[in-house]
């Protein structure tokens, strides 16, 4: 017999209470920006290998994170004035997350966040189904915001909002709804899982070098431009009007590297270039956020990958040495 849901449905009126709340599929940072009072409604239920979510929030808010590397998440976020990595989202538009995406969100008004997390043997099966080769464009990291038939979004829509109906319903009421829950996260999970599955492939046509060096230098130009911060690579893909596999074929050709690795590895240079320069004022948090880098953890292991030791040990080597003089 299988386990009952985990579920809650709960009020806030200050983000250090929501704070407290913890995410199976993703580590995150929340601050308030503005100076109007938060007030949000939050309903959740997690089943199996599925997580479901429906936030409905007020007061501006900012959200910085990353998904787990054993999960992949679908998102439907929007509200006026509300950005996701860096892009407008003032309607519902099914982005899907990819394990090991970094997130930032700002919400400065009302908005509405509508989730589903997929791990284990759900997202197992989208490793080794029909469609292998195709379905390991969603493990990739990354957000995947490419359209997706309208049906099928609201058939998920339908039932992710069954789904935290339900945990709102047995919170209000003091029901046990354990049985339906269950039955809803499950079906949540399979459209997601369905979707996914059967949506097409992104068009794949064959650039010219010159098109490929052009289309290297234009996405540098716009990692240039926003130095300090993650720039999204789909953002990048719709800029220039061309598929993230073409990108990705275009920078291992003339760079040998994704692109995503070529703006982590920037950032990475840029951080250590500012423990060089003010470690000494500075923490090694302080450092990594000004970068973009919201999961400390990740930070540290991609900085020791690619200097040979941590940010935490190169800042007491230099600062160490400096002191001495």
């Amino acid at each position: 017999m299988r386990e009952a849901p985990n579920w809650y449905a709960r009020k806030y009126n200050s983000i250090a209470a929501r704070s407290r709340e913890t995410d199976p599929d993703a580590e995150f940072h929340i601050r308030q920006i503005g100076k109007q009072s938060h007030v949000s409604r939050l309903a959740t239920v997690a089943h199996g290998d599925a997580f479901v979510l429906d936030l409905r929030d007020k007061g501006g808010i900012a959200m910085s994170g990353a998904i787990n590397d054993d999960a992949l998440t679908a998102v439907f976020l929007w509200g006026e004035g509300t950005t996701f990595n860096g892009q407008q989202s003032p309607i519902p538009q099914l982005r899907i997350l990819g394990p090991g995406t970094e997130f930032k969100l700002e919400m400065p008004g009302s908005y509405r966040l509508m989730r589903i997390g997929l791990r284990g043997q759900m997202l197992e099966a989208l490793r080794t189904g029909r469609s292998e080769q195709h379905d390991r464009y969603w493990l990739t990291p990354g957000v995947h915001a490419r359209p997706f038939v309208p049906t099928a979004e609201l058939d998920l829509q339908q039932k992710l909002l069954r789904t935290a109906g339900y945990a709102e319903i047995a919170a209000r009421r003091g029901y046990d709804l354990s049985a339906g829950l269950a039955v809803a996260a499950s079906e949540a999970g399979a459209a997601l899982a369905l979707l996914l599955s059967n949506a097409e492939d992104p068009s794949i046509r064959v650039l010219s070098s010159g098109e490929r060096r052009d289309i290297v230098d234009a996405t540098l130009a716009i990692f240039e431009s926003r130095p300090q911060v993650p720039v999204s690579i789909s953002a990048v893909c719709e800029v220039l009007g061309v598929g993230e596999r073409m990108l990705e074929r275009a920078f291992q050709e003339r760079l040998g590297l994704s692109p995503r690795s070529y703006e982590r590895q920037r950032r990475l240079r840029a951080a250590h270039g500012l423990i060089l320069t003010d470690g000494d004022r500075l923490s090694i948090t302080e450092i990594a956020m000004s970068f973009g880098f919201w999961h400390l953890g990740r930070f540290a292991g991609a900085y020791t990958a690619l200097f040979g030791c941590s940010p935490s040990e190169t800042r007491r080597r230099i600062w160490a040495t400096v002191s001495l003089d």
